[in-house]
Order: C-alpha cells, then sequence, then structure tokens
C-alpha cells in the first residue's frame, strides 16, 4: 500500500490571474447587487410617494364633496323653513291620496273582455267605497271571465238580465289600493 506523501514546508502558489479575475467578479457582483437595490429603494420611494399625492387628492376631493354635501344640507334646510308651510300642506294632500281612479280605470280594462261593454260606472273618491256599474255582454263566456277577474274583489251581482243577444248586468265590488 502507498501512503501519501505530504510535504509541508513547501508553501503552495496562488495564481494571481485566476484571484484578480475572482475578485473583480464578485466586486462587480456586489457592485451590481448594490445598484439594483439602489433602484428599487428609489423605485419604491417614488411609487410612494405618487401614493402619497393620490391619497392627498383623493382626501381633498372627499372634503370637497364633504363641504358640498353640507352647503346643500343648509340650503334644503332653510328651503325648509321659509316654505315650511307650503311643503306641510303639499305633503298633507299627499297623505290624505289615498288611491288614483285613473288607476281604478285602468284595472277595469284590463280586466273587461272585448265583448263587455260598460253602460254606468259609478266610483267615489273614497278607499273603502264600492265601485257600482252596469255592463253588457254578449255572450256567456265573456260575461263568466269577467265575473272572474272581478271575484277576488268581493264580486256582488244586483241584477242579471237576458235579452235577445246580450246580458245586462249590474254589479258592485270593492278594489283596494294594495290590489292595483
Amino acid at each position: 500500500m502507498n501512503q501519501p506523501a505530504y510535504n509541508l514546508a513547501r508553501s503552495p502558489q496562488v495564481n494571481r490571474l485566476r484571484f484578480a479575475l475572482q475578485a473583480a467578479l464578485l466586486l462587480l457582483l456586489a457592485l451590481l447587487l448594490g445598484i439594483l437595490a439602489v433602484t428599487n429603494l428609489a423605485g419604491r420611494s417614488g411609487q410612494a410617494r405618487r401614493e402619497g399625492e393620490e391619497a392627498g387628492a383623493s382626501r381633498r376631493k372627499l372634503q370637497s364633496l364633504a363641504d358640498q354635501s353640507n352647503r346643500l344640507r343648509r340650503e334644503i334646510e332653510a328651503w325648509k323653513k321659509s316654505r315650511g308651510g307650503q311643503l306641510a300642506q303639499a305633503n298633507a294632500l299627499i297623505t290624505h291620496k289615498s288611491f288614483s281612479l285613473i288607476s281604478r280605470l285602468d284595472f277595469l280594462e284590463k280586466a273587461s273582455g272585448p265583448g263587455i261593454r260598460v253602460r254606468h260606472l259609478t266610483l267615489e273618491n273614497d278607499r273603502a267605497a264600492p265601485i257600482r256599474m252596469s255592463i253588457t255582454a254578449r255572450s256567456l263566456p265573456e260575461l263568466f271571465a269577467f265575473y272572474k277577474q272581478l271575484t277576488p274583489y268581493g264580486l256582488t251581482i244586483a241584477s242579471e238580465t237576458q235579452t235577445q243577444d246580450e246580458f245586462l248586468v249590474t254589479l258592485g265590488f270593492r278594489i283596494p289600493d294594495e290590489g292595483l
């Protein structure tokens, strides 16, 4: 078996060119990393500055909107004070108007078919008042279809008369406004 021989008296020779290249490469890498770090920090600083400017602009816009809202609120309060009586009267009229006669007529138009003719109609300006009407119908199926439309509203038939070619009916019902 061969034993390795070590000569400790001799100092190893350093390849100076290789050492210089490695040192230069390490220095360049360190310099490159430093430049990257500086540009990254500068970019983040610029981004933070832009975000700060945008936040400031948003705060100024929000403050402007709040000021405008307060100004409009004060104008509304002043208008309410100057026109308070008129506004109260208008609101009272609106609350007293509990239903629309036009919507009731529209309901009757939708409920009646093409063979139903209204001969007489009585509407009162009261929510609880019944609607009374006299109608003529050309056929029994059309009349029953009309009855079916009015049945949910408490239909009461006062009279029903048949002539040669039509039916004459007097009836009444109540329409709550919620049903329209």
